[in-house]
């Protein structure tokens, strides 16, 4: 069975690790679907600085497993650490990527 979750990070005021936070978690697929979220501000295409989506895995909490991965992933590329809460079908998580970390 499909499981869903869903994530958000922190507002990312750093500007690379914004960039780097984008090229990680930014995705268009079954498995990582996300975006930066609009701005309130009315101009079209405007985005804040955090990334939300869709999370999904094969078996109960594969959502907090994949993260991991991410995180992994993600953690050389950053200058400062960054918070990533993953709502899962089954648990939850705040992950904390540290700035730097291999």
């Amino acid at each position: 069975m499909s499981e869903r979750g869903s994530f958000v990070t922190e507002y990312i005021y750093c500007e690379d690790c914004r960039v780097a936070a984008q090229s990680v978690l930014l995705g268009q697929t079954k498995y990582l679907c996300s975006a930066f979220v609009h701005s309130w501000e009315g101009d079209e295409g405007k985005t804040l600085p955090i990334i939300a989506g869709k999370i999904g895995g094969l078996y109960p909490g594969e959502e907090l497993h994949d993260m991991v991965g991410y995180i992994e992933e993600l953690q050389p590329e950053l200058c400062h650490d960054l918070r990533i809460c993953v709502l899962a079908e089954t648990g939850q998580e705040i992950f904390t990527a540290k700035a730097g970390n291999t």
